[in-house]
């Protein structure tokens, strides 16, 4: 696979100059306009290498090197600096930024291409440790998976994500957030020790994605016990306040005002008890599509490839065969109107009361998201009734009254939105609930995000 130079320069001729000469070279590369273009690439594309020019409008080179040294998930790559300024002190303050190395404007093509190669041939020497956990990485796991198909071992791997990280992070900062990543770490270590060299094996893949290979027999026992642990253990890095509460209160992607559950973990697991595979792709490939069942389920869970006659149905097929049911109990129809992109492609259907329906006739139709419009007065009963009869049912409140908001969190809503909006604004926020726009990224971390 050819290795992936991220660019950013804000002069568009330059940066046409610098992919015509690295493509030559069989380089993938992505080329981006701005500091805060590279920033949100970096975390996003899964490079190998950045070279950076110094002097960019906004956000410089050196504050988003800055940035990206302190982001966990991007803190290890090579940084190289392309600028036209070669005092000696500029040069110090580029290394003190944390670039690893520096070339001048004009540029050489043939040495500019040289010191790249250098560059990637220091960071392959460099130990195979994940910085933040010193947890074997990506290359490490790939090299053990391959070793155990090839020695025709029977194994299980797992294949551990959080869910609601982010709303951690927003909340109380990557500091904290770091904390809990290597949380997750220590219980895998302690789950290691529990065994034989042999029987577990542990990696961390980057951010919050983790990785354990174990025994077929010891698999279900390990997701059990990492899960009560997690559980358990993460609610110290909340503030008793949010922890008594049950959530955060925060903004969604879409700027939408949700609360967000405590972080939990979802876990993917793969084995070879009844399919023998031929490469870390395909391992790699069942284990994300199996972390992807475990993330629909509750809080922290797991899900093995067995239970699902080992080839699991793609998240896309089985929501053409099964649409999701949304439930819509409004006296106004443009609710239901808006969701009709959703319910022509065939991966939604829509149950609509123009009148107040009891709540077993709500649950009659098993929704998978519940949306009340309180304009209707008596749907504020409702909702109390849904949320103390099916409390991890997504629940959006719709109201002609913007301060009826903290009451809609008091009743368990899992969005509120104020009439009125924008169709789009309501579609977006069902798709989030819902996870219809959710990119699950390859073990290997190379797809975006």
């Amino acid at each position: 696979m050819a290795e992936r130079i991220l660019i950013a320069d804000d002069d568009p001729s330059l940066r046409q100059l610098l992919e015509a000469i690295l493509e030559e070279h069989d380089f993938d590369v992505i080329a981006v306009p701005s500091g805060e273009a590279l920033v949100r690439a970096a975390t996003s594309q899964q490079p190998d290498l950045l070279l950076i020019d110094v002097m960019m409008p906004v956000m410089d080179g050196l504050e988003a090197i800055r940035q990206l040294r302190n982001d966990t998930r991007t803190s290890h790559l090579p940084m190289l600096l392309l600028t036209a300024r070669t005092s000696s002190n500029d040069v110090v303050i580029g290394f003190e930024s944390g670039a690893d190395d520096h070339i001048s404007k004009p540029f050489d093509p043939d040495a500019l291409v040289a010191r790249i190669k250098a560059n990637l041939r220091r960071q392959a020497r460099v130990p195979l440790l994940n910085p933040l956990t010193a947890l074997p990485g990506n290359q490490a796991i790939a090299d053990e998976v391959e070793r155990r198909i090839t020695a025709n071992e029977m194994f299980a791997l797992m294949y551990i994500d959080f869910d609601n990280f982010k709303a951690l992070n927003d909340a109380y900062g990557f500091a904290r957030g770091d904390r809990v990543i290597k949380l997750l770490a220590d219980i895998l270590r302690d789950l290691q020790a529990q065994y034989t060299a042999d029987q577990m094996f542990i990696g961390h893949i980057g951010g919050d994605d983790f990785i354990a290979i174990t025994t077929i027999e010891l698999a279900e026992q390990a997701c059990n016990e990492l899960i009560g642990r997690f559980d358990h253990d993460v609610r110290a890095f909340y503030d008793p306040a949010d922890v008594q509460r049950g959530y955060l209160r925060g903004v969604d992607r879409f700027g939408m005002p949700r609360r967000f559950p405590l972080v939990s973990v979802s876990i993917g697991v793969v084995t070879t008890e009844s399919r023998m595979f031929t490469s870390f792709d395909e391992v790699s490939s069942v284990a994300t599509e199996m972390k992807s069942f475990a993330k629909k389920l509750t809080g922290s869970a797991f899900a093995i490839n067995e239970r699902f006659h080992d080839v699991p149905v793609p998240a896309s097929e089985e929501r053409r065969g099964h649409p999701l049911s949304i439930v819509v109990v409004s006296p106004d129809p443009l609710l239901n109107d808006a969701l009709q992109p959703m319910l022509e492609d065939g991966r939604c259907r829509s149950i609509s009361f123009n009148e107040i329906p009891t709540q077993n006739e709500i649950l009659d139709y098993l929704p998978d998201l519940v949306t009340l419009n309180v304009a209707e007065p008596r749907c504020w009963s409702l909702a109390v009734a849904l949320r103390e009869t099916k409390p991890a049912l997504p629940l959006i409140i719709v109201s002609p009254h913007p301060e009826d908001e903290p009451r809609a969190w008091h009743c368990g809503a899992y969005a509120f939105i104020a009439d009125p909006f924008p169709p789009e604004y309501y579609r977006a926020c069902v798709a989030q609930l819902l996870r219809l726009n959710e990119r699950i990224p390859p073990l290997d971390g190379n797809s975006p995000a």
